[in-house]
């Protein structure tokens, strides 16, 4: 039953104990992946150790039957995470914190009387009065739209925690679990941000409905209206996981040679596209004579010079460049490579 809102303050302490007992959950549907770097981290620590007031974490409280209660950290995951971590002594005081004499000592080194300040340091607690995820889900959402370091994506995250969401975020780990490391490259910063997510959710939209531009806007309609139910998911996710698999077999001579392009993530996305298309038609070659014509044709597009003797390898070069998810840049890229891989483009066939 819903309360209503309140306040408090806690200690470090109180936080230690219930993480520690595994009474407090950091990871609930609609927190967002960590980003904090090791720089932000450094200066809540510092923050802590001068005493200084920090925002407000919100927390949902959860007793059960038993009168055992769990809380749900709907905002300030990344605050109790890095206390978390410099508790546990993962990593030292920063060489640049205020105080000089705690530089580079780990928690366990610091004075007693500051190990004890540190415990005892208070939090602003704010008490949410709610159970229903979809709500807590709208909180999170209202709380974070105004902090610059959310992404779109990130706010997708926090919003939907259902079916498509779920989906998004099954295939995003298993594309990192059987691709080589920058395939496709995505900067560790963007995979902070959930730019990888946002890459799935776009290769899942492709998969069900085929070449499509969507502006984040779209995205969010599209995790809306697949957030309850979504009955086509386990042939799409199939689907989707057959072509990263012909991926995953082809990305070691990908990265080897001048198709490193297709790192890219338009390239990426374009090559999947093209994949797909040609499974489903029943022609996609043999995965040598579709790597040669690949890194053939690539290397052509990379060349100014070769760009000029090829029309087709100009135009993809051009569609690559610019507005990379507008829709007919991106019928003609995956147009394209599906020519290359199956010998038909003019770029490959001289």
């Amino acid at each position: 039953m819903a309360t209503e809102r309140r306040q408090t303050t806690q200690a470090v302490a109180w936080f230690w104990d219930l993480f520690n007992r595994d009474l407090l959950e950091l990871d609930p549907p609609y927190q967002r992946r960590s980003v904090w770097s090791q720089t932000y981290k450094d200066y809540f620590i510092d923050t802590v150790l001068l005493d200084y007031p920090a925002p407000a974490v919100f927390l949902f409280e959860d007793i059960d039957d038993a009168g055992v209660a769990k809380y749900f950290v709907v905002d300030g995951k990344q605050r109790l995470s890095t206390v978390f971590e410099f508790l546990d002594g993962r990593f030292p005081v920063s060489d640049d914190a205020t105080m000089d004499r705690y530089r580079g000592l780990m928690f366990a080194d610091l004075p007693s009387e500051t190990r004890q300040r540190f415990y005892r340091y208070q939090f602003s607690i704010e008490f949410l009065p709610t159970i229903d995820e979809s709500a807590l889900s709208n909180i999170f959402d209202r709380i974070n739209r105004n902090v610059a370091r959310l992404t779109a994506q990130e706010l997708r995250h926090a919003r939907f925690g259902g079916v498509f969401a779920s989906r998004v975020e099954s295939l995003t780990e298993h594309l990192e679990e059987v691709m080589p490391k920058d395939f496709p490259r995505i900067a560790a910063g963007s995979r902070r941000q959930m730019k990888d997510a946002e890459l799935v959710a776009q290769l899942l939209l492709l998969v069900e409905r085929g070449i499509e531009s969507y502006s984040q806007d779209d995205l969010d309609d599209a995790y809306n209206a697949r957030d309850e139910e979504w009955e086509q998911a386990p042939d799409v996710e199939d689907e989707a996981r057959e072509v990263i698999r012909t991926l995953a077999s082809w990305a070691d001579e990908i990265l080897g040679g001048p198709s490193r392009r297709l790192r890219n993530q338009a390239d990426f996305y374009s090559l999947f596209g093209a994949i797909l298309s040609l499974r489903r038609e029943d022609r996609l070659p043999d995965q040598g004579a579709a790597l040669r014509r690949l890194g053939k044709a690539m290397s052509r597009v990379n060349s100014e010079d070769d760009r000029q003797r090829f029309p087709d390898a100009k135009r993809y070069y051009e569609a690559a460049r610019s507005a990379s998810n507008d829709i007919a840049q991106r019928r003609a890229r995956v147009k394209y490579l599906e020519d290359v891989i199956t010998g038909d483009a003019e770029s490959v066939r001289s």
